[in-house]
Parts: structure tokens; C-alpha cells; sequence
């Protein structure tokens, strides 16, 4: 969800004809959850590691893999080494050779928004001189609310399943209606004009204010949002001005973790102005699992907003059911 560097995509729905597949690779996650929804995960034949949703997705080939391993080392770390990476010019991904000719695709879903988070323009050239073909790449950006939701009616679209597509998208609008619709209701109308000051934080050394979709989805909830507009990339944001915003609540959800790395690495932040912090002495810190529902752009961000409903408002929306230890109080 960080350094956004191409300028988004902007979706229409009929853009691309119906097209027949047999040989699908996903290096992007989120389209890889999509599909499953869209009931063609017979197609999928190779995927990243980043794919683990659902759990049968981890049994599809891995055709793609980071030439690191970030799992031992700290938020500090994995930021200097890509930076370090990025320099140098260094590949943060290794494409499987032999696996992608074996399994010769006719589509390639990717993204070319953020060069750490998953395989990038760089991967996908270097996938066509290893085929000696351009087997078609469909490229999902989508950088806010709205633009997910897109995503899904456009693969559908792609994949002749534009009805599937359009129940999906449905049902997750009436998801987020219904969170709307508390919201507006009278019993709760004083939420709207008391709105608690929420600050989402998708990285924490060096904090990064979260972006893309995360200001959309605290807009959806009834927060006074602290992230900015949404679309936009993360930005990189010091303490003394986290300090100066002063958020009633603070969210914690580092790119790619789950729920207990982000707890591991939110205790490690060393800076000592954030006891200051007014969200910390009134216990209003909350950390998330931001791989399964915040990092992705797929359906599985609405079980996000769900959350941050409970985390923003928990009495009034008390009866939205979300996934059990999605979210703990610092």
C-alpha cells in the first residue's frame, strides 16, 4: 500500500471483450481472492506467496517469490533494505523459470501501483522473455473504495462471469449501506456531528500515515479521518506531527502483516513523545490484521470496514457481526 508510483487506473465497466482462458497466473493477491469468489479457481495456475486467501489457494504452484526473507526482520529493517534494494537496483522478486513455461499462460493478472507489495512491471517483461510470447496482461490498479469494487465487475467482465461479478459487488454494497444506514439513523444522527478523530497507521519505522482506501473506509464508519484524501499513496509522517493531530484513536496495520506481527511491532516503537499521545493515555490504540483485511484491495476489505466500525463506533454498531480476534486494544 506504499510508494505509488503510476498513476491508478480508472475502470469501465465493457472495456474489455469476454475472453476464453484455460491458463490463468495471478501476481496479484487480490485478483486471486476474486477469482475464487467468481468460482474459476480451476483456471488459476500459478499464483504468488503473497496468495494464502483462500486456504486453497496456497495449494496452487507458487510461480513467484521474494528474494529475501522479511519474515525475520522488523519494520526498521525491511524498509532499509528495500531501499537499499531499490538503489542498487536489485530484484525483490524471483520468478520461477521453469514453472511458467511449464504452465504456458493465456492471461496474466497484475498490478504495476506498488513495486514492493506485489510482482511489478519489472516481473511482468521478464515473465514474457521467458514465454518468448505476450500472453494477454489484464493490470488492476484500483486505489480507493470505489475502484475495488470496479475491480471485480472488470475481471468478471474479463472472465465471462459478469453476473457473478455484479451479485458479488452487490452484496458488498449492501454490506457497506448497512453500515450507512446506522449511521443515519436517529438514535445515532449525534455520531455524524461528533465524529472521533481516527488515524490509521500502516507502517511504524518510519510511521506512514495509511492511504488508497483506508480514508474511504473511515469516512464509511463515521470517523473524522486523520489520513488524508483517499487515492492518494501513504505518507510518511513523523511523531511530533502525529502529536500535532492528536487522534482521539489510533489504528494500527503495517502493510502485509497479520494481526500478531503487527502486535510484535508495535511493541518495539521506541519513541517516547508517543506516551504523550492522547490516544494512548485514554487506551484508544487498536491493532488490526491488516493482511487479510486492510493491505489487499479485495473483497475482503468490506470485513474491514465492519472492523473499524466496531474499533469507531462499538455501541452503535454493535450488532455488525465481523470474524472472531480480527482486532485487539492495545
Amino acid at each position: 500500500m506504499r510508494k505509488v508510483k503510476f498513476e491508478c487506473n480508472k475502470y469501465k465497466v465493457g472495456l474489455f471483450p469476454v475472453a476464453k482462458y484455460s491458463r490463468i497466473l495471478s501476481f496479484l493477491p487480490s485478483a486471486t481472492e476474486i477469482i475464487f469468489e467468481l468460482g474459476l479457481e480451476d483456471l488459476l495456475k500459478g499464483v504468488t506467496h503473497e496468495c494464502t486467501h483462500p486456504k486453497q489457494a496456497m495449494k496452487i504452484p507458487k510461480i513467484i517469490k521474494p528474494t529475501i526473507s522479511f519474515n525475520e526482520m522488523n519494520s526498521s529493517q525491511i524498509d532499509k533494505k528495500v531501499r537499499e534494494m531499490s538503489i542498487r537496483g536489485e530484484p525483490l522478486f524471483k520468478i520461477d523459470i521453469n514453472k511458467i513455461r511449464e504452465i504456458k499462460p493465456d492471461l496474466i493478472i497484475s498490478q504495476n501501483m506498488c513495486s514492493v507489495c506485489a510482482p511489478f512491471d519489472k516481473e511482468i517483461q521478464a515473465t514474457f522473455r521467458i514465454l518468448g510470447y505476450h500472453p494477454h496482461n489484464l493490470v488492476l490498479n484500483p486505489t480507493n473504495l470505489f475502484e475495488i469494487l470496479q475491480s471485480i465487475l472488470v475481471l468478471g467482465k474479463e472472465l465471462g462471469r459478469t453476473q457473478e461479478a455484479s451479485k458479488i459487488t452487490l452484496q458488498l454494497q449492501e454490506r457497506i449501506n448497512t453500515i450507512k444506514a446506522i449511521l443515519q439513523e436517529s438514535k445515532n444522527i449525534h455520531l455524524l456531528e461528533n465524529r472521533p478523530k481516527v488515524m490509521c497507521l500502516d507502517w511504524l519505522e518510519p510511521f506512514y500515515l495509511a492511504g488508497h482506501w483506508i480514508p474511504d473506509m473511515l469516512d464509511i464508519v463515521g470517523a473524522k479521518g486523520l489520513n488524508g484524501q483517499g487515492g492518494l499513496d501513504s505518507q510518511l509522517i513523523n511523531t511530533l506531527k502525529i502529536l500535532e493531530l492528536n487522534p482521539d484513536k489510533v489504528v494500527i496495520m503495517p502493510c502485509g502483516f497479520d494481526i500478531t506481527r503487527s502486535q510484535k511491532e508495535y511493541h518495539q516503537i521506541k519513541d517516547s513523545n508517543w506516551d504523550s499521545l492522547r490516544a494512548n493515555k485514554k487506551k484508544e490504540i487498536y491493532i488490526v490484521n491488516p493482511n487479510a483485511y486492510f493491505s489487499k484491495p479485495s473483497p475482503r476489505i468490506v470485513t474491514g470496514i465492519e472492523i473499524l466500525s466496531k474499533i469507531v463506533n462499538p455501541e452503535a454498531f454493535e450488532q455488525i457481526k465481523i470474524p472472531k480476534s480480527s482486532f485487539c486494544r492495545v
